[in-house]
């Protein structure tokens, strides 16, 4: 059941409100005396009602769940214990089934004269009204409106005392809960299901205001009394006065209970609030705004100041402080950007001095973010000099690398977004150098990759003019091992905890330039990575969990080493790999990653030996593989992995095969392996990849064997599993340079059967896509010649396009 239940907490600019648990007592001398002892018409007690709708401990309230489903299981006709679980939102039968029980209620409390529960029948049968658009909020409507009349003739017995034993203080606070949590279920209404029934959340919103109000005035010094009016005064949205009134309970709050945080924190909070909706407010009562904010700044700045005696502030003065600096220089920005800056300068230098330095208490998070709005604003104006002044002296006053990275970053992005990439990429070239001469620490080492990321994206734009080899080696550098040594006097746990931050930043950098198509600069990335991960994985109590990011990286190098031509260094890392997914695998022989795992890097392992020549090797490899990928087809027939691993095998053994009758065989195997994949899974869970990849390599061996039609037959089928891929990922480029082979060999098979015009369409439509991958890419892409000249040797063959020819060298003169 949708039912709205909340935990009972609240977040409002960073400052969390908790709800008390404990029911103020109703009844002079007694705690909760009369609640306690006194029940409904219907028979539901006034405490259970109290304690239900009032916010819970989860734990509690789930043991509380659990109880009342025993209790419904021993006896199904329980009504009271059915209309405690529905309030606590833990019925789980269908809605229609809820509903008709609410709706059971509703009549019993109409005979009986039980207001408390007409109203909470009501209002808990917002969430199961099955209906749409007009009809859905006009049913909604006219239950609150009802529910009203009902809240109204609680409050109003316990206020004559016709409620049998229950206080008028116990009726406006069962009145304010009731009304509170129907404010709850209206919210879902409204952001689950887009109804209009703001309307009545305002009636409702109202209507708990007032019981609350009432209450407190009652017992104005009464501390618990004001929590539940703080809430519903900060949630009232309808009411644009609410941050007035909200101020003004706060304060008596804090006047009842001056060592209280929840008051201090709520006066805090609602003197924010305020300043922050006058300084958004309208320009007509622009100066009248200002004023009302830079008062609201004076209030919180003396909330702020310590105690006589306290070396520091605790964490709700250092809110109070930077708020009022906040609020201050926003009031400011509006005419004065450079002067409010100064205010945000004073501000940082003034929370620095305060707490000592202390972290946890003077990140300053919340005066950088508005530094860097006011300059935005400037930037987005085209107010270079104002948005750079206020920058400056931001700068100036930041001592730690990492906030100054992280103001240069914020404000880069603002640069970024109109489009002025070199003011951008000046400040994450200012902030990497910074960072790279600072200690290691945990933050600054997540801020410089996290700013080299930004510049390697920036970069890729203006690929020729960004050098990616030099940005490579700024990152190995900054995990060199010299550098590195500066951890060794930290705690162990956390040495390594850096090292592997490090070691995944370098992995996932690398990743973006396999993405990007950029091989070389790989290759430094992984072995760093390596280098890291290898002694972390030697602690006993560590090293299951840290092997398979190292057989990961082993995986990845591998990979870069085989791009490069460099075969042995490929073959020994794909060794090191198999070693750790046989480790994996043996320590868990019926796991899926461990099984699937070791296929595929049996696989791999496979086609190194093959590229060294140890054809044998390469067998053996792809044998054992064979074997273990039919395991995990036998143990996991509904998972996809285990299909594509034996797919990727199979594909292999093809490779590896020297007959056209042999390599055939396999691929063949491949495609119907692909096939029961798909026909098992469907097509939403199937990934069109390998059926193109055995598709392209069946083509393939037919378009070698001379058998073109066939080729194009096995080619069309490649080329319509890949625009599949591509529609999810269009600018993959592994995915694009597929497609691009793809074109190659059909133009070829074409060419073969004597179709020189299908052949010239498909070698245009194959320039054209590698046009968009050097594009991409920022450089000129394998085979881009070729196809050229096998172009004008088309054109050629079907004459009279001797101007085209002609540009088309230029082309292939250019690259």
């Amino acid at each position: 059941m949708r039912s709205g239940w909340r935990v009972g907490v609240w977040l409002v600019l960073g400052l969390t409100f908790v709800a008390s648990p404990v029911v103020a007592a109703p009844c002079p001398g007694s705690p909760a005396a009369c609640a306690a002892t006194s029940t409904t018409a219907l028979g539901l007690p006034y405490q259970t009602a109290l304690t239900i709708l009032q916010d819970m401990d989860e734990k509690d309230r789930q043991a509380r769940i659990e109880r009342l489903g025993k209790v419904l299981e021993a006896n199904p006709a329980d009504d009271l214990a059915r209309l405690e679980l529905i309030v606590l939102g833990g019925d789980d039968r269908k809605q229609a089934a809820i509903a008709a029980s609410l709706a059971d209620f509703l009549a019993k409390a109409g005979k009986a004269g039980d207001p408390m529960v007409a109203a909470l029948a009501r209002l808990l049968s917002i969430p199961t009204i099955d209906a749409e658009g007009e009809e859905a909020d006009a049913r909604i409507t006219a239950l609150v409106e009802t529910a009203l009349a009902d809240i109204h003739s609680l409050r109003s017995g316990g206020a004559r005392g016709g409620q049998a034993g229950l206080t008028v203080d116990d009726a406006d606070l069962l009145a304010g809960l009731i009304a509170r949590r129907a404010v709850f279920d209206l919210d879902e209404a409204i952001e689950d299901y887009d109804r209009d029934v703001g309307k009545a959340q305002a009636a409702m919103l109202r209507a708990a205001i007032e019981a609350f109000s009432a209450r407190l005035e009652r017992a104005p010094r009464d501390p618990a009394r004001f929590p539940l009016l703080v809430e519903a005064l900060r949630d009232n949205y309808y009411d644009k006065g609410r941050y007035d009134r909200l101020v003004e309970i706060c304060r008596r709050w804090t006047i009842v209970a001056p060592a209280d945080p929840k008051a201090r924190r709520s006066l805090v909070s609602a003197l924010t609030t305020r300043a922050d909706e006058r300084n958004l407010t309208d320009k007509t009562a622009l100066a009248l705004a200002d004023a009302g904010a830079l008062a609201d700044a004076g209030a919180l700045a003396a909330l702020a100041e310590p105690a006589p005696g306290s070396p520091r502030p605790d964490a709700i003065q250092v809110q109070a402080l930077v708020a009022s600096y906040r609020v201050r220089a926003t009031a400011q920005g509006k005419t004065e950007p450079v002067r409010a800056a100064v205010t945000l300068v004073e501000g940082l230098a003034r929370l620095r001095s305060r707490t000592q330095g202390e972290p946890a208490l003077g990140s300053g998070d919340e005066l950088i973010l508005a530094g860097v709005t006011l300059a935005g604003e400037r930037i987005d104006k085209q107010e270079v000099a104002a948005a750079e002044a206020i920058e400056t002296k931001l700068l100036a006053v930041l001592a730690e690398p990492e906030r100054r990275a992280q103001l240069r970053d914020m404000i880069a992005a603002r640069y970024q977004a109109k489009g002025e990439i070199e003011a951008a990429m000046r400040r994450y070239r200012q902030s990497l150098a910074e960072l790279a001469d600072a200690p290691f620490d945990g933050e600054r080492s997540w801020r410089f990759f996290a700013t080299a990321r930004n510049l390697f994206d920036l970069g890729r734009r203006d690929a020729r003019s960004f050098d990616v080899d030099a940005h490579a080696r700024l990152l190995i550098g900054y995990a060199d091992e010299a550098r590195l040594r500066a951890l060794d006097g930290l705690d162990e746990k956390e040495r390594a905890r850096l090292r592997l931050q490090i070691a995944d930043a370098l992995h996932a950098t690398a990743k973006r330039l396999e993405e990007a198509g950029i091989e070389a600069p790989r290759i430094g990335l992984l072995e760093r990575e390596v280098a890291l991960r290898e002694p972390l994985v030697r602690d006993p109590a560590e090293r299951a969990g840290r092997l398979d990011d190292l057989a990961r990286a082993h995986r990845d190098l591998s990979d870069a080493f085989d791009t490069a031509n460099r075969e042995k260094e490929a073959l020994d890392q794909a060794r090191k790999r198999v070693e750790i997914r046989r480790e994996l695998k043996d320590k868990k022989p019926s796991g899926f990653d461990e099984l699937g795992d070791y296929v595929w890097a049996l696989r791999d392992l496979g086609d190194e030996q093959r590229h060294v020549g140890d054809d044998k090797g390469a067998q053996a490899s792809y044998q054992e593989g064979t074997e273990v990928g039919a395991t995990l087809l036998e143990r996991f027939p509904d998972k996809g992995g285990s299909y594509e691993a034996m797919s990727a095998i199979q594909v292999a053994m093809g490779h590896a095969a020297r007959s056209t009758m042999m390599k055939l065989i396999h691929y063949k195997r491949a495609e119907a392996t692909n096939l029961a994949h798909l026909d098992k899974l469907g097509e939403k869970r199937f990934d069109q990849d390998f059926l193109a990849v055995s598709s392209i390599n069946i083509g393939d061996t037919y378009l070698e064997a001379g058998k073109y039609q066939a080729a194009l037959t096995h080619l069309g089928k490649a080329l319509e599993a890949s625009d599949r891929s591509l529609a999810d990922d269009p600018e993959n480029n592994s995915l694009l340079s597929r497609r691009a082979r793809i074109f190659d060999k059909i133009a070829r098979a074409e060419q073969g059967l004597g179709r020189t015009e299908p052949a010239i369409a498909t070698r245009r439509r194959q320039i054209e896509l590698l046009e968009k991958l050097a594009h991409l890419r920022g450089a000129t892409v394998e085979n881009q010649a070729d196809a050229y000249e096998a172009l004008i040797g088309l054109l050629s063959e079907s004459g009279d396009h001797a101007d085209e020819i002609t540009e088309i060298r230029r082309k292939v003169a250019a690259l």
